[in-house]
């Protein structure tokens, strides 16, 4: 599977669902206006169809919103509406993981240090439950150095830009261990068939 198309794919259909929501949204009042319906309910039901529809839109841009920056040493990534900044020196991330497949890949980022930022928070029992995979190698992190104090981050956002973060992180992190998986996943956006 080519990722660069799927990428391509994922930002036309992202804008065309935008088009088709902006349509809806001017057209419903529009035909409430020429339909002379005047009557209250009928105002109530589309002001609450507006927002549900609102909401809706605001979901998918939360689901769709991805975009990073690599610097020499440093990463931004901005996640999610409303925008959740990640700034991490490269040589702080000691561990990159991605679990799951296509545009519900979760990409997990362990950390040496606490960055100051609501995402990011202390690795405890409830990451190692979800990520079993990835607390088999913060296993091995923390045998190597006891004392250190692990921090992680999920970017659960971006759909199939997740991939080439991957690789900008594959690229920029040198001194991170990276899982059998991610590895996996890196590859297959560089279409590499073993």
């Amino acid at each position: 599977m080519n990722i660069e198309k799927a990428i391509k794919k994922q930002k036309s259909k992202f804008r065309r669902f935008i088009v088709a929501i902006a349509m809806l949204i001017i057209v419903l009042p529009v035909i409430l206006y020429f339909s002379k319906q005047t009557n209250t309910f009928f105002i109530v039901y589309l002001v609450i169809i507006e927002l549900l529809i609102m909401l809706f839109v605001l979901l998918r841009i939360n689901n769709e919103s991805l975009s990073y920056e690599v610097d020499i040493n440093k990463i931004r990534i901005d996640a999610g509406f409303p925008k959740k900044l990640i700034s991490v020196a490269c040589d702080k991330i000691e561990l990159i993981h991605a679990e799951g497949n296509d545009k519900d890949m979760h990409v997990v980022l362990i950390c040496k240090t606490k960055l100051r930022n609501k995402c990011v928070k202390p690795v405890d029992i409830n990451f190692l439950k979800n990520y079993p995979y990835a607390g088999y190698y913060y296993g091995k992190l923390k045998k190597r150095n006891l004392e250190q104090e692990y921090f992680y981050t999920i970017i659960k956002t971006g759909g199939y830009k997740k991939y080439s973060l991957l690789n900008e992180l594959y690229k920029g992190c040198t001194i991170a261990a990276f899982t059998e998986e991610s590895i996996a996943k890196i590859k297959e956006y560089r279409n590499i068939v073993e």
